[in-house]
């Protein structure tokens, strides 16, 4: 017999006996990082988290009325409100920090990575590279003008107003849930 048909043939299967296969493990094909759950997230994050620009757009950008409301029937003090309102201000110049900081590094690698690539005579990449330090000394520019607003006009205003009116908003469910529980 030829070695042809063997590989032609087809052998027909019962309906009954489809997965007649061992089981393979998923270990077998899939190698996951030390200290990782098999009930990873779908989600990646590629590589760190940046500290750029975007960072401090999130954060001014936050609606913090839920947090607020949730602080409010947690801790329904007055006090503990305008303590948490003194840390947004807090909060926001970390964030600059961090922002500042990733841009200053960010602007000295750059520097570095033109003077040796043009040492090399590598123009194409030093022409990328000069577009990406003025992109990064762009941000770095508006990062320090958010930082003026902040200390000349107190940005962190409309994220107080936005905490406060959750806090207003918990303080009244609680009033309205205590005058509920009594029958007039």
């Amino acid at each position: 017999m030829s070695w042809l048909p063997r590989f032609f043939v087809k052998k027909s299967v019962s309906t009954g006996d489809k997965n007649n296969y061992p089981e393979v493990k998923k270990e077998v094909f899939i190698e996951e990082a030390p200290g990782t759950n098999n009930t990873a997230s779908t989600e990646t994050n590629s590589g760190q988290e940046q500290d750029n620009i975007h960072l401090l757009y999130a954060f001014l950008s936050k609606d913090f009325q839920q947090q607020g409301y949730n602080d409010a029937l947690l801790q329904p003090d007055t006090s503990y409100k305008t303590e948490r309102a003194k840390e947004f201000s807090g909060e926001l110049n970390i964030a600059i920090r961090k922002v500042k900081t990733f841009y200053e590094d960010a602007i000295r690698e750059l520097d570095f990575l033109i003077l040796s690539r043009n040492r090399m005579g590598m123009v194409d990449v030093v022409d990328e590279l000069k577009m990406r330090k003025e992109k990064a000394m762009d941000h770095h520019k508006k990062t320090l003008e958010i930082e003026q607003e902040v200390i000349e006009q107190g940005e962190t205003y409309r994220l107080v107003v936005s905490y406060n009116r959750g806090f207003q908003n918990g303080m009244a469910a609680i009033a309205i849930h205590e005058a509920n529980k009594k029958q007039f």
